[in-house]
């Protein structure tokens, strides 16, 4: 590289920062304004429909959507049909007329799916599950031994209504190109989200009707549009390369395909709306943890704002107080809460000290980290999470409890003679004076330690391969071309998504290549999606 990527490369930085503190920024004004932490937390409820246009590859992602059914945090509205054929380009228009006219009264049916005739109404067993079955057990013990509890929580079921969703794919354009090492499947997709608007005057209209078994169909139940996502350029395009010599059996390929499309829609659905946004109490310190687990959908990993309610001029205000992750210690609460049900296990990632009964909200991320380093070496970075990205999309490692903080890497590194001079970027061959740009190429697995709130450790240890011209191999026919490399980072957080890092490593080819130790020693900056 010279002098011009150099600056280039310092702009980009610039940016990025400026970015990760706008971000950080505009995450903490939104803490009270856009997004309300003091909302109650009530299970939310899903639909999920597909635009089918026939298509080939698509057809195959929609089959193994369905397969994976619906999230563990949600309860399951599926109605008798979940595919839209389609023709043609389907406008937000005619999504909202089927959505209103059709699709709506499918999912009341969910909530009263038969009609009692010796009691003249509808059956409300659904209704009553639910509200139970969604309560935690920090609600239970909330509730304490009063023996209306079980109808406080059976009274719960009758909100959930309200909190009725439909998610639509629209996956379009999708297609199989043939190369020469495999085949790359890719798909275009749009997703809508509408919320089911139950409404005091359209649960009023309803029950005034009752008695009358057709009371669904002769109703008109109103869905108004919360989100869509056109061309978002996280979820267009979609793309995954199923590659020789050992590509993947096509029903493990697209189940994997499918992961990966839902893991990034579920981003953008969740910070979209406030209802799919987990919330609960700290219930115990030393370590954190919290009375949520596998009926909530919590993940390895997965993040959570912790906020104090505060009394500001006689209102309640939620001020963030910390970041916390889930640990790989996630309770199987997969029943109706009794109150004395296990907890999960969280660990604090930033922010002040934390105390018992501060609220927690979900805040969803990508798991994805980037890093840009300079000093002995230019560095540049990529981190992706193990248990959000391996165990949400890979079927076969679902049951594989990864650590928390465990981290695939993917790393560039070019070794600098010096920061500023003619010679920068480059160095000369052992005992020879032929000139190269070696560079290496890095994967392997790391892993974060919170040793203190603002302060964490992040050993690693990979293999490397060389990067360099024909000429220069052919140059130094003996010497390696593939080693490994291991190290420390120290990473100091300044804010919730951005940390300083000092970095000292080895790598093996580094030593073998350039007149040195193999030995780095380089500082940059984090910045977390």
């Amino acid at each position: 590289m010279n002098k011009k990527t150099l600056v280039l490369a310092g702009i980009i930085t610039v940016l990025m920062m400026n970015a990760a503190f706008a971000f950080a920024q505009n995450a903490e004004n939104a803490t009270v304004k856009d997004h309300d932490p003091l909302k109650d937390y009530l299970r939310p409820s899903l639909t999920v429909l597909y635009i089918d246009r026939g298509e080939a590859v698509a057809g195959k992602i929609i089959d193994k959507m369905i397969q994976r059914g619906v999230s563990d945090k949600f309860n399951d509205n599926t109605i008798s049909y979940r595919k839209l054929p389609a023709t043609g380009q389907v406008t937000e228009a005619e999504l909202d007329k089927l959505i209103n006219e059709k699709v709506t009264k499918e999912v009341v049916r969910c909530w009263f799916p038969s009609y009692d005739k010796t009691e003249k109404g509808f059956n409300t067993d659904v209704i009553a599950e639910r509200g139970l079955y969604g309560a935690t057990d920090a609600e239970v013990l909330a509730a304490g031994a009063s023996v209306r509890r079980q109808a406080l929580l059976r009274d719960a079921g009758l909100k959930l209504i309200e909190r009725s969703y439909i998610v639509i794919y629209d996956l379009y354009g999708s297609k199989a190109i043939v190369q020469e090492n495999g085949t790359r499947y890719e798909t275009n997709c749009n997703v809508y989200l509408y919320k089911l608007d139950w409404s005091e005057e359209v649960e009023a209209l309803f029950y005034e009707r009752w008695s009358d078994p057709d009371a669904i169909d002769k109703s008109t139940f109103p869905a108004k549009k919360i989100a869509s996502f056109v061309n978002a350029p996280y979820l267009t395009p979609v793309y995954i390369s199923n590659l020789t010599p050992n590509p993947m059996p096509d029903d493990e390929f697209f189940a994997n395909f499918a992961g990966v499309l839902e893991g990034k829609a579920d981003v953008y659905l969740t910070e979209a709306n406030e209802d799919f946004k987990v919330k609960t109490s700290i219930f115990a310190m030393s370590p954190i943890r919290a009375k949520i687990g596998t009926k909530e959908g919590v993940k390895v990993d997965q993040r959570y704002f912790v906020y104090e309610i505060e009394l500001l001029d006689g209102e309640e205000v939620a001020k963030r107080k910390g970041v916390v992750r889930a640990t790989s210690s996630i309770v199987d609460n997969s029943q109706i809460a009794t109150g004395d049900g296990g907890t999960t296990k969280f660990y604090q990632t930033y922010g002040k000290r934390l105390d018992e009964g501060m609220l927690m909200q979900q805040k969803p991320d990508m798991g994805v980290g980037v890093s840009v380093m300079g000093g002995s070496d230019a560095i540049v970075l990529l981190e992706l999470s193990v248990g959000m990205w391996l165990n949400e999309f890979i079927p076969s490692l679902n049951k594989v409890k990864f650590p928390s903080a465990t981290k695939l890497y993917m790393k560039y590194t070019q070794p600098m003679m010096g920061m500023f001079g003619e010679e920068s970027w480059r160095s000369k061959l052992i005992g020879g004076d032929i000139e190269t740009k070696a560079s290496f190429v890095s994967v392997g697995l790391s892993k974060d330690f919170h040793f203190m709130r603002y302060l964490s450790l992040t050993p690693y240890v990979g293999f490397s391969a060389l990067m360099a011209d024909k000429e220069t191999k052919d140059n130094a026919p003996n010497l390696a071309t593939d080693g490994f490399e291991a190290g420390l980072n120290l990473n100091i957080a300044v804010l919730h998504n951005f940390q300083i890092i000092l970095n000292g490593g080895y790598n093996s080819l580094k030593k073998e290549w350039y007149d040195e130790k193999g030995l780095t020693a380089a500082g940059g900056f984090r910045l977390q999606f």
